[in-house]
This record gives C-alpha cells, structure tokens and sequence, in this order.
C-alpha cells in the first residue's frame, strides 16, 4: 500500500514563500505603504492629510502615529506590535495587497445585497450608478456565478433614491465584513487591516460573525470570489 504523500502549501514552496516572506515583513514593518488614504484624509488637516506629500521616513512617522489612533502603541524599543504567525488560512486574507483586499470588499458588500440587489425596487439611477463603480463583467458575476449568500444579507430599501450613496454602502459594508471575519486573527493583524480599507469601514456597525456565519463566508471567500476573480493570489490560500 502506497503512503500517503503530504504536499507542501503553495505559500511555503517555491517562489510563493519568498514573496509570502516579503508580504509578511511589509505587513509588519512598513504600514506605511498600504494605508488607504482615507484615513489621514479623514482625520487630520493640510498638509498632513496628504501621506503622498511627505517622503519616506515622513510617511513612516505619519503611519505610525495612525497605527496608535487603531489601538496599535510602540513597544519599548520604539517598534510597533507585530505578529508574524499566517499559519491560518482567515489570518492570510490580511496579507493581501490593499488593491486586491478593496476588491475583495467589493464583492463581499455585493454578495450581501444580492437579493435585494436582483428585486424590482433597484432604480434606473441605481443600475447606472452600479454598472459605473463595479463594471457589467462584475455585477453580472455576482448575480449568476455566486452561491447564495445567506448567512448574513442586507438591505438598501431607505437609500434607493440615492444612487451614489448605494454605490458607498455596498463597498462600506462589504469592508466591514471582512474586517469582522479577521478579527479573530489577533489585535495587531485586525489593526492594521483596519487601515489597510477605508476608514468608513470602521465606522460600520458590526456584524459579530457566529461559527455558521463564519463557514459560510469562508466558502464564499476561498472557493468561489477569490480563485474566480483574484486568481492571482490564490496561492496565498
């Protein structure tokens, strides 16, 4: 009888452990490189609201002092909290390029409108204000490619008549969930995802993941939107 054979995870052979390796070490170290700019934006004025402005050690004194506004304070040595265990698969979601992540968001926030998304009561503005943030090629993916998502579904009844308003719930809510699904991951990691999206996503209310709303979400990330629409860093997972 033939042994079973363990096959090493694509993020710990190769090439892919390099860049895992590099991933990790920009997640920890270098913050300043993946804060959205909503967060400076929303929080401080000109011309510090602006990271852009400021060359790289500016940048990284800018990014650590939003690290302390998320709850994230240097140690003794001056050095931030880090956490270098991505052994779990949930964890890793946090590793992802602040582009790929906000994409992610997106599609979460449109998973969790779906059926409301497909009922009769979506305006004419709506439709044209969601094809111009999201694409035909994406809205027609989440409507004819994606599982039924019920764990957790929401509404926009009450902003219907606000198109543009739609568009920034739905990318809003969808970062929030992904937040919500890190959490678990540790203080550190849930900190700096947290500037990693929006700022507005962290305003949201939260939605307190139970274990099914959890295994739901995880199906939905890691076997449908992630290897269909980032297929490129399905090897992380």
């Amino acid at each position: 009888m033939q042994d079973d054979i363990a096959f090493e995870p694509l993020w710990q052979s190769g090439p892919y452990a390099r860049r895992f390796a590099q991933l990790v070490a920009e997640f920890n170290l270098r913050p300043d490189r993946y804060v959205d700019p909503s967060w400076p934006a929303g929080l401080w004025p000109a011309p510090w609201n602006d990271m852009s402005r400021f060359g790289e050690r500016g940048q990284i004194v800018l990014a650590k002092a939003l690290a302390n506004v998320v709850g994230l304070s240097a140690e003794g040595s001056g050095a931030l909290p880090a956490d270098y265990d991505f052994s779990s698969r949930d964890k890793r979601l946090a590793l992802l390029p602040r582009e790929a992540l906000a994409e992610l968001a997106q599609l979460c926030g449109l998973c969790l409108h779906k059926a409301w998304l497909a009922g009769s009561d979506v305006t004419r503005g709506v439709d044209k204000s969601l094809t111009l943030a999201f694409g035909v090629d994406t809205l027609q993916f989440v409507h004819t490619r994606t599982p039924p998502f019920d764990a957790v579904s929401e509404t926009l009844e009450t902003m219907r008549r606000y198109p543009k308003l739609v568009v920034q719930k739905i990318g809003a809510r969808g970062a929030r969930l992904l937040l919500d699904f890190i959490a678990p991951a540790g203080a550190s990691v849930f900190a700096r995802t947290r500037l990693k999206l929006p700022r507005i996503a962290d305003v949201q209310p939260a939605y307190r993941l139970n274990d099914a709303q959890r295994s739901e979400l995880a199906e939905l990330l890691f076997l449908c939107l992630i290897p269909e629409r980032l297929s490129g860093w399905d090897w992380l997972f």
